[in-house]
């Protein structure tokens, strides 16, 4: 018991902070031949994943707030990956679709965030790796009470 109480004193919030900046940091290189960021990509992940499909849902998606947000989807409609639409039955509600061109670009991206994975678990054993997942999804599911 001892050891957990002081597996609790250490920094969680900046080591899981430094892992996520490292990721995206990782996937921005990554996704730089294809002229997308973190971010953009999480947009074309989550909409060829079923996860979002409003503006809203993917602020939450995403973690980032609705202003960003829209000019990043302002970024991503200027190059052809996306188009947002007003709801026909709620005005305050816009969808957004991948263009045929968002779509071709996730293999691309599939496999880009593949070699992503595969780097930042390099030396993880299969048994690690399945750990540290299940870890994360406990963290997930005890910050949302």
């Amino acid at each position: 018991m001892q050891a957990f109480e002081e597996l609790k004193n250490v920094q969680f919030g900046y080591l899981i902070s430094q892992a996520r900046n490292a990721l995206y940091a990782s996937l921005d290189r990554e996704m730089l031949p294809l002229d997308l960021t973190a971010s953009q990509f999480i947009v074309v992940i989550g909409a060829m994943r079923e996860r979002a499909r409003t503006v809203n849902e993917f602020c939450r998606l995403a973690g980032i707030a609705p202003g960003p947000m829209s000019r990043l989807l302002d970024r991503m409609e200027a190059k052809g990956i996306v188009r947002r639409e007003r709801d026909r039955q709620d005005a305050r509600q816009v969808h957004v679709t991948l263009t045929e061109k968002g779509v071709a670009l996730y293999p691309q991206i599939n496999a880009g965030l593949q070699k992503v994975y595969g780097q930042l678990l390099n030396g993880f054993s299969e048994d690690e790796a399945s750990t540290l997942k299940y870890a994360l999804e406990k963290i997930l599911l005890n910050a949302r009470g």
